[in-house]
């Protein structure tokens, strides 16, 4: 594995974390957050904000993190999206509280790095990711069968 899916891995783990473990303090009321920052929301409490913060953006950088673990072939759309996910988070976040933070700095640069850094990473290919043609073997001359090398002719 790349340093570039390595770094990203780790970054796209700490997102959710982070996301998750925000979402889940939200929800119960450990996290000290004034309840007048809701006031340009429909929501009289956190429950729904801190819901959508865990499983959405909690869940996407998740998904980002494990399908670059599993080396899937869209790790590279999921991490980029996860990222996206997570800038649009901020943004909003930031203009409905109409404040901007340290923390929320800090998010929007791990989200920006995850969208861009996923396109450091090399594309997948079929071979890369153990797939295969199971229903063809290749011959002992290490070419496909076919018509030209000796195979099976095809009708």
């Amino acid at each position: 594995m790349t340093r570039p899916a390595r770094a990203l891995i780790a970054l796209s783990l700490f997102n959710a974390v982070s996301a998750i473990g925000g979402g889940i303090a939200l929800v119960t009321g450990a996290l000290p957050v004034p309840i007048s920052l809701l006031r340009l929301t429909p929501f009289d409490t956190y429950v729904v904000p801190g819901l959508f913060l865990a499983v959405v953006i909690g869940g996407s950088s998740l998904a980002g993190a494990v399908s670059l673990l599993a080396r899937t072939p869209r790790a590279r759309f999921t991490s980029a999206a996860a990222g996206l996910v997570m800038v649009g988070w901020i943004l909003a976040e930031t203009v409905i509280v109409q404040g901007f933070s340290w923390l929320q700095g800090l998010y929007l640069l791990t989200g920006v790095m995850a969208a861009l850094g996923s396109r450091h990473l090399p594309m997948a290919s079929p071979q890369r990711l153990g797939a295969h043609n199971s229903h063809r073997r290749p011959t002992s001359r290490g070419r496909e069968p076919g018509p030209r090398h000796g195979g099976i002719p095809v009708k």
